[in-house]
């Protein structure tokens, strides 16, 4: 018998909120439309487009990058 591990999921690598994908719906259109509907491409063209992404979805970016819940942050 094989003992499964439990993994430890990052912040990274959760599926994006309903408020996240809200605070950066504009911006995956804007310049990520191609990658639709593959959330882990649609992802990285966000991080590679970070610049120029709205300052509602660069903080959700960030966020998700350093691991940090937005209830860190108070």
């Amino acid at each position: 018998m094989t003992a499964l591990k439990p993994r430890l999921v990052s912040a990274r690598d959760q599926a994006p909120t309903a408020e996240e994908k809200e605070a950066c719906m504009e911006d995956v259109f804007r310049f990520c439309s191609s990658h639709i509907p593959d959330p882990t491409a649609i992802t990285a063209c966000l991080r590679s487009r970070q610049a120029s992404l709205s300052q509602q979805c660069r903080y959700v970016i960030s966020v998700r990058d350093t691991g940090k819940k937005s209830s860190d942050s108070k």
